[in-house]
């Protein structure tokens, strides 16, 4: 009986043991959504981050390849830039050990080079008939462009500003017609006189509308009378 008795008493202090204070339940309780929120907040914020990192990573192979693109232009640029150079330096030998003739200046451009021949060598004044002089620099002209077989020649004519009086007869038209008469007679010399392809030429005329000296001294306008031959240069490849 005592026994029991013990056993009994023995029980309720340990049940009474085990009792958790509902204070201290609902602290825990507590506790467990508060880290539970925290542990979600973070996970969202990896998430978040890991999407942040992909996108850097697509902006940074995108960059890399544009870079790539890039490099390849360059480098096609100076390949380019160094074929026009080359073709330039070409078309100087061309007229001689000075590099240049008298009277004709031969520059860069875009496509490729051009030869700038001036009024004094070409014409007399109002004339469209070509002298020895000029002929003998488009001799040595149409030699390189032969020998090079460029296909893309375009002749300009060019004069100043002053208008047409003493040939206005021959001339109606102006300025106009006489730059584009004398784009004719250099056209013509090419092609009958010294074997360039008529297929590979074509004119324009500018008259006074493309000055290499706006100024209107005398000067300038010498200048400014002049044919023009632009060479473009094909691509390589």
């Amino acid at each position: 009986m005592k026994m029991s008795k013990w056993i009994a008493l023995s029980s309720l202090v340990f049940a009474s043991a085990c009792v958790v204070p509902q204070s201290r339940y609902d602290r825990l309780q507590t506790e467990y959504h508060a880290e539970n929120q925290a542990r979600r907040q973070l996970e969202d914020e990896v998430q978040r981050k890991d999407g942040e990192v992909s996108d850097l990573r697509g902006q940074f192979n995108e960059k890399d390849s544009q870079y790539n693109e890039l490099q390849k232009l360059s480098a096609a640029d100076k390949e380019r830039i160094a074929q026009l150079q080359k073709a330039l330096e070409e078309a100087r030998v061309g007229m001689g050990p000075a590099g240049e003739s008298d009277g004709v200046t031969v520059f860069r451009t875009a496509e490729g080079f051009g030869y700038s021949l001036a009024e004094s060598l070409l014409f007399d004044s109002g004339s469209t008939e070509i002298k020895s002089g000029g002929k003998a620099a488009l001799k040595k002209i149409s030699a390189n462009l032969k020998e090079k077989r460029y296909a893309d020649i375009r002749i300009e004519g060019h004069t100043d500003i002053d208008p047409v009086v003493r040939t206005k007869d021959k001339f109606p038209l102006g300025n106009h017609e006489l730059a584009v008469e004398r784009a004719l007679a250099v056209y013509a010399t090419l092609v009958n006189d010294d074997g360039v392809s008529s297929t590979v030429l074509s004119l324009a005329a500018f008259g006074p509308n493309r000055p290499l000296d706006p100024g209107k001294n005398d000067a300038a306008k010498s200048k400014n009378r002049r044919v023009e031959i632009h060479v473009a240069v094909p691509k390589k490849g």
